[in-house]
């Protein structure tokens, strides 16, 4: 019986292409400007994609793309409170359940798309929700004030701040307990620094000062943590931790400031923000070179009927995609557009939004969480990146060349 004629045409061998290749380096550029989690799927296309994805060296490429002000595909917001959502920057469309494989809502604050959460009994977590990895920071129990002091345990008072120090390499955690004394007495502060590539605590020297009550106390900028403290007589002053020194110093605050104000720091493309409040009116202030006072440019100023009357909390998150709006955290409650040359004002709708949130700037990264971590912006550059890929490439395909040839010139003999 002769066999049958197929109808359906054979694949072709896989080293036939069915388009044109383009060329190598046009593939990790496109590559390293989508977003993470994206390149996890695109994991699954071939060994040489994976390894790329995977390498550290790519993983720092895709990271300073998407720092980058036009890379707005991986910028998102995180929020915290009642539950963990997330809400992409891009649309602003709708807020997204997010399920860490742990239980927490309570965000302290990110970074290159690292976050920083607290779970049961305040253990903290770093998480990166874009691989879904998670890591648990090992305990470090107290080891101050000294024993025969009296202390009201029952009112132990934590921060956590935690950020990037470029540096060492490292992402470093500040951990901050305040000690009182059974009538309310303020007896000091413990300070503690976990490094991430170590993996590891450390006692450093106390924290002399007593912590703010405020929810933004570790603002992280250039390294350090930020908040303000009421000295001398509730004279307030921006003070910061070096997270790599362990040393304080003070941030100069710009001129012109109006008396019987309160102030409040943040943060926002990579710049470290003050917030001045008088009575109904809120002015922002940005630093446009950090630790020089001269850099310091008001943002905006904003006041009723612009926002509501009873709003007493202001937090710029980010910039918009064309850079001429501020978007805004009006009292954690909604989420509001202020156009810097109209000097207006528009709330955004938000579908699923939590009527209570806080809200974090969240860059989407690949970054691990094994290894110290390495990434944080320095390694190889682009081009270095994009001439070792080709080296790679070109050596699998000459060796799939030989392969095939072995096999034909010994598996196949011509019969004249």
């Amino acid at each position: 019986m002769s066999p049958s004629v197929c109808s359906t045409p054979l694949p072709l061998p896989s080293q036939v292409p069915r388009m044109p290749n383009l060329p190598w380096e046009l593939i990790l550029d496109i590559l390293s400007r989508l977003p993470a989690t994206s390149l996890l799927r695109f994991r699954c296309v071939s060994k040489p994609w994976r390894s790329l994805i995977d390498s550290p060296d790519f993983v720092q490429m895709h990271l300073r793309q998407s720092q980058k002000a036009a890379g707005t595909t991986n910028r998102s917001l995180i929020l915290g409170f009642l539950g963990i959502y997330s809400i992409d920057l891009d649309s602003l469309d709708c807020a997204r359940p997010l399920r860490p494989p742990f239980s927490s809502s309570d965000v302290s604050n990110s970074c290159n798309g690292l976050v920083l959460l607290l779970g049961q009994n305040q253990t903290p977590f770093l998480w990166n929700p874009c691989t879904r990895k998670y890591k648990t920071l090992p305990d470090s129990p107290h080891e101050y004030p000294p024993p025969g002091i009296p202390v009201d345990y029952n009112a132990l008072y934590k921060r956590y701040g935690f950020g990037y120090v470029a540096q060492d390499d490292d992402y470093k955690v500040l951990r901050v307990v305040e000690f009182r004394s059974p009538d309310s007495t303020w007896i000091g502060s413990e300070a503690k620094i976990y490094s991430l590539k170590t993996n590891s605590w450390r006692r450093v020297d106390h924290y002399p000062f007593p912590l703010p009550r405020i929810r933004g106390w570790g603002v992280h900028v250039n390294g350090a943590v930020h908040t303000v403290l009421s000295l001398d007589n509730y004279y307030q002053e921006i003070v910061a931790f070096d997270l790599r020194t362990e040393k304080h110093y003070t941030i100069p605050k710009p001129d012109l400031l109006l008396e019987n104000v309160e102030l409040s720091v943040d943060e926002m493309a990579g710049c470290l923000c003050l917030l001045v409040r008088k009575k109904r009116r809120i002015n922002i202030w940005i630093m446009k070179e950090y630790h020089v006072k001269s850099s310091w440019t008001k943002l905006l100023s904003i006041a009723p009927p612009l926002i509501d009357e009873h709003c007493s909390l202001i937090s710029p998150l980010a910039y918009s995609r064309r850079g001429d709006e501020v978007l805004l955290n009006c009292d954690d409650e909604k989420l509001v557009w202020y156009d810097l040359t109209r000097k207006t004002t528009r709330d955004v709708d938000v579908q699923g939004l939590p009527f209570r949130f806080y809200a974090e700037f969240f860059v989407g990264s690949l970054l691990p969480l094994e290894n110290g971590c390495r990434g944080g912006g320095g390694g190889e550059d682009e081009i270095g990146i994009t001439r070792r890929a080709t080296r790679q490439k070109n050596t699998k395909v000459n060796d799939t060349r030989k392969k095939r040839d072995d096999f034909l010139s010994k598996g196949f003999k011509l019969v004249l």
